[in-house]
């Protein structure tokens, strides 16, 4: 562990990314126990996107989540594998929109607002959280 004590700043960034990484896995597993019953209830533009989602932009949406939460534990942890966690987690959140906003019929059957708005939220916290996580190590708040 560093010996430099990292600002009260440092420990609110932290907290607040391991919060919202949770609700992120927390936003994949109930993607993953979406049962017909529950698809029933959607308007006929969201029901073609979810039947349309390749598995792999799925187990990307795994990864991107997954490793954000690693990567947000690691910050709190002072662990300098925050950053590489952080990387990985953005590059899997820029290929899955980028399928999704450009392969998918998401823009077409949304709108532009209301497909892109999301994506561009998780995008730029994303990139805030590695470049944090940077910053983070280069003033060794985590080694």
């Amino acid at each position: 562990m560093s010996n430099t004590k990292p600002p009260r700043s440092f420990w609110i960034i932290a907290v607040l990314a391991l919060i919202w990484t949770a609700l992120g896995v927390t936003a994949w597993v109930m993607d993953l126990i979406t049962d017909e019953s529950q698809l029933a209830g959607l308007d006929e533009a969201r029901k073609q996107l979810f039947a349309q989602r390749p598995q792999w932009v799925f187990v990307l949406y795994a990864l991107a989540t997954g490793t954000a939460f690693l990567g947000a534990l690691a910050l709190v942890l002072r662990k300098a594998v925050a950053m590489p966690l952080f990387l990985v987690s953005l590059i899997a959140v820029v290929v899955q929109f980028s399928y999704f906003l450009g392969v998918m019929d998401t823009v077409k059957l949304l709108g532009l607002a209301q497909a892109a708005t999301f994506p561009l939220v998780i995008f730029t916290i994303g990139a805030f959280l590695y470049w944090y996580s940077i910053k983070a190590r280069k003033k060794q708040w985590i080694s």
